[in-house]
């Protein structure tokens, strides 16, 4: 029986696959972990979405910034929407209990957590320090421990070594 997988990409990861595309790049990490996002597998296992509402508002603006045009941002969002009903995990998350900062990360961080995403794919690390967070590897992997679950905060070149590898640490 295959192994499911719950991964949350925050907004920088769909931000730099989105811009690479444009860019005519492929096969960037960010690129690849929306593949596997939109496939719903990789050799690990069943992957599955953790994403919130607020998430997708917010990423629909930034593409809009970015220089999409309004429609063509809705369609993408509509297109990552659905890879989340798939599963289905699209949660309300974000309820601002934890104490970060920054106001994004903080409903990143709890929409991971209230999806029980086994792994939070980021390449922003500082704003996701707690007195939860245990440091692993400098700007590369933390984790995030609550009584009933543990939640890896891992940059995308880390998550895509141990796709390699065949296997995400315990």
């Amino acid at each position: 029986m295959s192994k499911v997988l719950r991964w949350c990409l925050d907004l920088n990861i769909w931000c730099a696959a989105f811009l690479a595309d444009i860019k005519g790049k492929q096969n960037s990490s960010c690129q690849t972990l929306v593949k596997i996002i939109q496939e719903g597998n990789c050799d690990l296992g069943t992957v599955e979405l953790v994403i919130s509402w607020g998430m997708l508002n917010r990423l629909q603006s930034v593409f809009i910034r970015l220089g999409a045009l309004t429609e063509d941002a809705f369609a993408h969002i509509e297109i990552i929407r659905s890879y989340a009903t798939l599963s289905p995990i699209v949660t309300l998350g974000g309820t601002g209990i934890i104490p970060l900062e920054d106001e994004e990360d903080r409903h990143v961080l709890e929409t991971a957590l209230a999806g029980k995403a086994d792994v939070l794919i980021t390449g922003n690390f500082q704003d996701f320090l707690t007195k939860e967070t245990e440091i692993i590897i400098l700007n590369q992997h933390y984790t995030y421990c609550l009584p009933d679950h543990k939640l890896h905060i891992v940059h995308p070149y880390l998550m895509m070594a141990w796709l390699r590898q065949g296997f995400i640490p315990e």
